[in-house]
């Protein structure tokens, strides 16, 4: 076979245009191809020893073996496999390699697999985890990198490191001890209708089967139970100095006459309570976020489920000035503005050089495209503020001010829908609507919203066609291409890339995507199928859920100070793992489950709740409290509950390094606190399907049904548990020696 100049130059040790130079030199090529499957075959060329190659019914595992140097440094060994899926239709990478020099670090492997597919076949790479974690131990590590052009998915035993923007892995030379370098690739492929028409479904199974079901029968990344937790949160939020934070986290004002108050949008070490008050600095303006980021009326939501559930008339009263702030953004012609601010936009600010609440004005969110005014309405911040008004609404009947606030604005927002059934971006006071983003799956947010409205007013067929019209735009436009552009994708901490904004990465194939656009249009799909039916809606859902899942961990690194099974990733372009977006995904898996009776979906979700506390510094949290204590040895008793958003947002690196400064009580802690009070109202400790006999712990339980009963074990000491049924009965069961026993028919 021949071979092309420019890899055997990058096999010999010069520069190649297709990527790195990757392989030690004066070494002869080896090359074979292997036949994985359904008409798939793989052609592995490399000057390391090819792999042992075996096959199972289900896959074919490729061995790669290398023996390293005693001594020196290089770049490795590297193995290449060009794929003859010519013309892939859906494909899946766990990080972008834009450029030559870029690599894909096993730091974003939190679900190890690339996935291919064209009309006829799907191929999963999926990389053993176990090697992975041998890799680190003995001083090197896995890269993958993916050429579109070539057909080409390298797999390396080497090194690399972060370097030229945010986040991006470059190859390096790795230490040489005579390491003897492994890493397995298990080859799964399909030609079955189901596989084909969604492939993300095909390799998330997979995963979960392999290595993440395991991990939630184990209990996952929970530590304590939710109430615990969640008890650290409201004490550190709201108690005065010393015992807490609330002097600082916690903000009361009037806005226009009308009482207001609201955890201030982020709080930093440098507001500890031991810091003198002369000293304290915002890190960014003093401020509270409407924002499909930042919400502080979700996390009011979710703080009076809570304050009902625990009894507190405090709680309660501050979720209340929670969501009059939210009614309180002006109106015009039904937009309304998102971020409340007594700041400049500065960052760092002192105490004493920051105004009082009585100068504060209504602004927007910053993150956003250059050149877009700070008047300018996010639409879809405004539909995620309208549609958790419209919860509030429900959990207190009689309240008339959401719904009459949303109807304005939901109006408003069938008239500014595009002609390809799309809504805008941002939208400016003057009504122009920015180009940047114009359209695109941000598009999802205001199709829930006027599917929601659908529901209470099922006689507004104005509603219900501007939907339709939304939903028929994402299936056809952001879904079909895998387009996952949004706000964070570009205009948030991994900047780079601006001029691809609506362009494919030449090099990958895929698009820059962000994880917030797949469960939006996940969302909206499943809302549509409740209400429209159809069953295409739920179809495009669950292509959409199951390629939000391989964003999901479904391991633990041994690397990361802190549990990390069940929680998400960001994008394919930044760092982070334990985002504190599990919180929001959580609650959609558990409604996919009762939709569609498939139990991944119901661990995935209670995986990524219980994940949603792991960064939470507190004593049953003893080894994410043990690095932040290294970071910050000032923190105690009145700090449990601060939380991080998320940890090695910058890439791997030293323990110490991965623990951040701040906390962001709408994207962390009050947001963790919020989902676990929305699961618990609606699932419980436990939820047992009655009709389909299944069972699951949520709570730091484990469920399972023997014949006429269901059996719980509980992790923690706990008196009793509330167990809800699918037929929408809740029982307290009495829990001895951590175990209890109920009845089906109880349950029915």
């Amino acid at each position: 076979m021949s071979l092309s100049l420019s890899f055997l130059l990058a096999l010999t040790g010069a520069v190649s245009a297709r990527g790195p130079v990757v392989h030690r030199v004066q070494q002869s090529l080896h090359s074979q191809e292997t036949a994985v499957g359904h008409g798939v075959s793989l052609v592995i060329k490399s000057s390391a020893p090819l792999p042992k190659v075996t096959h199972s019914r289900t896959e074919t595992t490729l061995d790669f073996v290398d023996q390293l140097p005693e001594k020196g440094s290089g770049p490795g060994a590297v193995w290449r496999l060009r794929h003859n899926i010519q013309s892939p239709t859906s494909i899946w990478l766990p990080h972008v390699s834009p450029y030559g020099d870029t690599v894909i670090g096993d730091h974003s492997l939190r679900s190890p697999v690339v996935l291919l597919a064209d009309g006829g076949r799907v191929m999963a790479l999926v990389i053993d985890k176990d090697d992975i974690e041998a890799a680190h131990r003995h001083g090197w590590m896995v890269w993958l990198d993916y050429d579109h052009p070539a057909h080409t998915v390298s797999v390396a035993a080497g090194a690399y490191k972060v370097d030229k923007f945010h986040v991006a892995y470059v190859p390096t030379d790795v230490q040489y001890t005579g390491q003897k370098a492994r890493v397995r690739v298990h080859v799964l492929t399909s030609d079955s209708p189901e596989d084909l028409a969604n492939p993300y479904g095909f390799a998330s199974r997979e995963l979960w089967r392999r290595w993440g079901r395991s991990g939630y029968l184990k209990g996952g990344s929970q530590r304590a139970t939710f109430l615990t937790y969640s008890g650290h949160v409201a004490n550190w939020a709201f108690a005065h100095e010393p015992k807490g934070w609330g002097d600082t986290v916690w903000q009361e004002f009037t806005v226009d006459g009308r009482p207001c108050g609201a955890p201030a949008f982020i709080v930093d070490v440098a507001q500890h309570p031991s810091v003198p008050m002369d000293q304290r600095k915002w890190r960014e303006q003093r401020s509270v976020w409407n924002q499909a980021w930042f919400s502080n009326q979700r996390t009011a939501n979710g703080l009076l489920r809570y304050a009902r559930r625990t009894g507190s008339g405090d709680l309660e009263r501050r979720a209340k000035l929670m969501t009059n702030l939210a009614l309180a953004a002006p109106q015009t012609d039904g937009l309304f503005p998102a971020v409340y601010t007594t700041g400049n936009g500065q960052w760092y600010q002192l105490y004493k050089d920051t105004v009082g609440w009585d100068k504060a004005r209504w602004t927007n969110s910053d993150r956003r495209p250059p050149g877009v005014s700070e008047k300018a309405v996010h639409i879809l911040d405004a539909a995620f503020t309208a549609r958790l008004l419209l919860e509030w609404a429900d959990m207190n009947p009689g309240s008339a001010d959401a719904d009459t606030y949303v109807a304005k604005f939901a109006d408003r927002l069938c008239k500014l829908q595009a002609a390809d059934g799309s809504f805008p971006g941002w939208v400016e006071p003057d009504g122009s609507v920015c180009p940047v983003l114009r359209a695109g799956p941000e598009s999802a947010m205001g199709a829930s919203l006027l599917i929601d409205l659908v529901r209470r007013h099922p006689d507004r067929d104005d509603y219900r066609q501007a939907a339709r019209r939304a939903l028929d735009y994402l299936a056809d436009g952001p879904v079909k291409e895998s387009r996952w552009e949004d706000f964070e994708t570009y205009f948030s901490c991994s900047r780079w890339g601006d001029d691809l904004i609506g362009k494919r990465i030449a090099r990958n194939g895929v698009y820059k995507s962000n994880t917030l656009s797949i469960f939006w249009c996940a969302e909206a799909f499943l809302k549509a199928d409740e209400v429209f039916g159809q069953g295409k809606y739920l179809a495009l859902g669950r292509r959409c859920l199951d390629e939000l899942s391989l964003y999901q961990q479904v391991w633990e690194p041994s690397n990361i100070p802190a549990p990390t099974h069940g929680g998400f990733g960001v994008m394919n372009a930044d760092g982070e793992w334990d985002d504190a977006r599990q919180s929001l995904f959580a609650p959609l898996y558990l409604d996919y489950y009762r939709r569609t009776g498939h139990p991944e979906y119901f661990e995935r979700g209670v995986s990524a709740l219980r994940a949603s506390f792991a960064m939470m510094y507190c004593p049953e949290n003893k080894e994410v409290k043990a690095a932040y204590e290294a970071k910050y040895p000032f923190f105690g008793p009145e700090s449990y509950g601060f939380m991080m958003e998320n940890i090695a947002h910058g890439g791997p690196g030293p323990a110490v390094d991965q623990i951040g400064p701040f906390n962001i009580y709408s994207w962390g802690n009050g947001a963790a606190l919020a989902a676990a009070a929305t699961v618990f109202d609606g699932y419980g400790d436990a939820y047992v399907d009655v009709s389909r006999r299944e069972a699951f712990g949520i709570d730091g339980l484990t469920a399972q049904v023997d014949g006429d009963e269901v059996v719980l074990s509980d992790r923690y000491d706990r008196a009793e548990a509330v167990v809800v049924s699918s037929t929408g009965k809740r029982n307290k069961v009495t829990l001895t020696d951590h175990k209890g026993r109920v009845s089906l028919a109880r349950l029915k």
